[in-house]
This record gives structure tokens, sequence and C-alpha cells, in this order.
């Protein structure tokens, strides 16, 4: 198989996984939009939000150490993978206390405060989780970690509608979060163990030879880690600044864009492995030029259709009129899907050729700017300002992981692959604003597009769109018909 083959196969692979994963977490909330308050789902989603940023800390760089380790050492993978479990166990238990710490010093309610000391519990299993899955990534057999992720996400879905239908409380749904990252992981150690059955034999596990690669993977973690709290500062800071609903609709934003996101870290990861084992940096640049491009021609077409149905799929994502309100956000929102998908793969390549240190630095830069700009737009503009930031600190973002991978890797056409794409673009953005326009005259009236129109419209430029944006695929398509014709 080819690289470019090989990096596709686990691009799928992982979205797969992640689709799984998002999607269960998708159907949490949408239940909890039709079963309880906006309020409600605003206090389980920020307790989420924490949960994550110190799942993060709980790993404590691991993951990435052990996926590039692996894929350079296959030999050594349950050596890794069993000493990599000593050393998230320790920093994973101090995730947890730091947690219940967090939730005290920042003097939240006694309500909140309870969902985030109940949640803080699922940090261990999960941190053990994201070791397992980093060997199973450096095997590149990523298919079993979305195997392994369907029961768990099944009984966090089915637990979650037992416990939301009877009308029991939030600390009953964060004790089947707690309950299904358990499962998980016991299935992902599983398949992991089988990716090492052929690896050397672990005569014992050291505890200070835990300790030994989490002090090899703090870079990683100083990058994880204040990433974490990047990503999660906009919301920490709107919840001083405004109330749970609209932190709740913030995050509904949020995972309206997960699905494509998805895509760009898909790829970003499977690509990983490849980055590690590739000799030369030309190279390395060219493969990630291609892929930028690949994912800049997938965003398109996603980042028109949010726009125009903004509205209408936050209705229907969360059965809840309420909802309605963040389609401004989203429609802020919608430019970072053209931003996304350069940081993953120039921040994996930077990490592939040992240069960890300075995508922390990258990082560092990040939040210092996050503080500021968010310190200054969401005091004052509250949800608007959130959204704002949001935007332009990913426009800084990739500012900078451009100019260090043109430092320390190759420079890259990054120019030359948008303008492959903007004939295609402008080709769709001009059969749906002519379409926009004729629905206005014959309606006589200027008026805000429909769910309807907007479909016909979307559908109409996609026809005219995909052979200018994939002529390849397109091609290759026209061929295999041609074929079978011809052989009837």
């Amino acid at each position: 198989m080819t690289t470019m083959g090989k990096i596709r196969r686990n691009a799928v692979a992982i979205f797969t996984g992640d689709l799984v994963n998002k999607a269960s977490t998708f159907a949490v909330y949408a239940m909890l939009s039709r079963y309880t308050s906006l309020e409600s789902f605003g206090l389980l989603q920020f307790g989420l939000l924490v949960l994550y940023t110190f799942n993060v800390f709980a790993a404590a760089g691991l993951p990435t150490l052990l996926t590039r380790r692996v894929a350079r050492h296959a030999n050594r993978s349950r050596h890794l993978l069993y000493h990599g479990y000593a050393g998230a166990l320790a920093s994973s238990l101090l995730a947890m206390l730091g947690m219940i710490l967090f939730a005290f010093v920042m003097r939240y309610d006694a309500e909140m405060r309870w969902v985030l000391c109940l949640l803080s519990i699922a940090i261990v299993p999960y941190a053990l989780t994201l070791v397992a899955e980093a060997v199973i990534r450096g095997r590149e057999r990523m298919h079993l970690i979305a195997l392994a992720n369907l029961p768990g996400n099944a009984l966090l879905v089915g637990g979650a509608f037992a416990v939301l239908s009877q009308g029991y409380s939030i600390y009953w749904l964060a004790a089947v979060v707690i309950t299904a990252r358990t499962a998980t992981f016991l299935l992902t150690h599983a398949m992991a163990s089988y990716c090492c059955q052929h690896s050397l034999a672990v005569p014992g596990v050291g505890f200070r030879v835990g300790m030994k690669q989490l002090k090899h993977s703090l870079v990683f973690f100083g990058n994880d880690g204040v990433n974490a709290i990047w990503s999660a500062l906009d919301q920490v800071m709107l919840s001083k600044f405004a109330s749970e609903r609209e932190i709740g609709l913030l995050g509904s934003s949020y995972q309206i864009l997960q699905p494509i996101l998805m895509v760009y870290r898909a790829v970003g990861t499977s690509a990983f492995p490849t980055l590690c084992y590739t000799a030369s940096r030309d190279a390395i640049a060219e493969m990630v030029q291609s892929l930028i491009g690949l994912l800049w021609r997938l965003s398109t077409p996603a980042a028109i259709g949010l726009f125009l149905l903004a509205d209408e799929i936050l209705v229907f994502a969360y059965g809840n009129e309420e909802f309605r309100a963040a389609a401004v956000v989203i429609r802020i929102l919608v430019f970072t899907l053209f931003l996304d998908p350069v940081t993953p793969l120039l921040g994996h390549a930077l990490w592939a050729t040992k240069n960890e240190a300075v995508v922390l630095r990258i990082v560092l830069v990040n939040l210092m700017a996050n503080v500021v700009v968010g310190c200054l737009l969401i005091s004052q503009f509250g949800l608007i300002g959130a959204a704002v930031t949001y935007v332009s600190i990913n426009f800084f973002n990739v500012l900078q992981h451009k100019y260090y991978f043109r430092r320390e890797i190759a420079p890259l056409a990054l120019g030359r692959e948008w303008l492959r794409g903007l004939p295609a673009t402008l080709c769709l953005l001009a059969v749906v604003a002519c379409f926009v326009q004729w629905d206005a005259v014959r309606a006589g009236q200027h008026h805000w597009i429909s769910l309807g129109q907007a479909i016909i419209a979307l559908t109409l430029g996609m026809i005219v769109y995909v052979p200018l944006a994939f002529p390849g695929l397109c091609s290759h398509g026209v061929r295999m018909v041609t074929g079978k014709l011809e052989k009837a």
C-alpha cells in the first residue's frame, strides 16, 4: 500500500472512532436539551469541558511520546504500553485532585462543585485509555480503536437516556460517564495487548521506568496542557462574565463544528506515524501541503452550508428553539474551518521532526494572546466576544505554525493550494448567490433563505463544485462507468 493510501485508510479509521465518540456525546447533549433546561445543559457542558482539560493534564504528554516511539521501535510495544500505564496512573491521580481543587478554588455553587467532583473520577480510566490508544496508533492499527470505543459509547447513550427519561438528577448522568469511560479502557487495553502480542515480553513493570517516560514527555505535556487551557479559556472567562445560558450557546456551537474538525484531526493523527519515519524534510513538506489542499477543498461546501443553515441545524440538532440564538455564533466560527486544517498537520510534522519545543512555544504565545484578547472582548461583548476571540486567535495560530514550519522544515506553497481551489469555490458561491437572488426576485422581497431553498442551492452548487475541486476523483469515476458499459 502507498504512503498516501495508508494515511487515507488510517484517517478513515480514526475519523470513524472519533465520529462514534462525538456522536455519543452529542446524543447526550441532545437528550439533555430535550429533558432539562438550557441552564442544566450549560452546567453539564461546562463540567465535561473542565473534565477534558484535566484529562489532558492526566495524560501528561505520554500519548504523543508513545506513538512516536512505538512507530520507530515496534518490538518494544509491550514494554512501552505497561510502563506508560505506570506513568499515566501517577499523573491522572494528581489531575483528579487538581480538578477537585479547581471546583472549590473557583467558588462555584454547590451543584457545580458536585458535578465537577464526580466527573473527576473519570480522569483515571480515560488517561489509561489514551496510553493504550497511543500504542495502537504507533502500530498503525487505528481501526481497533474504533471497535474498542463502540460498547462504551453505547453504554453512555443508553445510560444517559435511562437516567434523563426517568427524571434522575444530573449527578446520575455523571455516574454514567464514569462507567462508560471505565468500560472503554478495558476494551482498549484488550486491543492494545492484541497489537503487542509479537513484541518483546516485559519481565516486570517498574514504577521508576514509568516516571522516566513521564520525564521524557514533559515537553508534550506542556504543549498539550497549555493547549487544553487555551481551548477552555474562552468558556471559563465566559462563565465569569456571563451565565450558564451563554456557556450553553457557545458550547452548542462548538459541538456543531465537531464533525468537520474530526476530519482534520483524523488526517493529522493518521499522518503522524508516517511523518515520524519519513527522512526527507522536503517529502514531509510536500505531503503536508497536499493534505492541507485536500482539506481546504472539503471544508469549503461545509462552511457555506453551515453559514446558510445555522438556525435550522441548531433547532434540529437540539430540538429546542432557544438554541436558535447561537446561529450568529456559528456564522462567526465558520471561518475557522479554513484555518483549522493547517495547524494539526503542521503541528504533527513539527513533532515528527523533534521540534516539540517549538510547538510548545507556539501554544504558550497563543495562550497569552487569548488572555489579552479574551479579557477585552468577552468582558465587553460576552458571547459574541468569545466567538470573535476564538477566530482571531486561530488565525494568529496559523501564522505562527507556518512561520516555524518554514524555518525548521521547509517552505510551504499554501498560496498555490489556495489558488488551485479558488475557481471551484467561486463557482459554488456564484451558483448559490444566483439561486438566492432569483428566489428573492421571484418572491418580490428580500428575506433570509429558507431550509429547503438552501438545500436546493447547495445541491446545485455541489454539481458544479465537485468536478472542479476533485477532477481526479471524477475522471476515475467516469473511467469506471465507461469500463462497465463496455463490458456490458
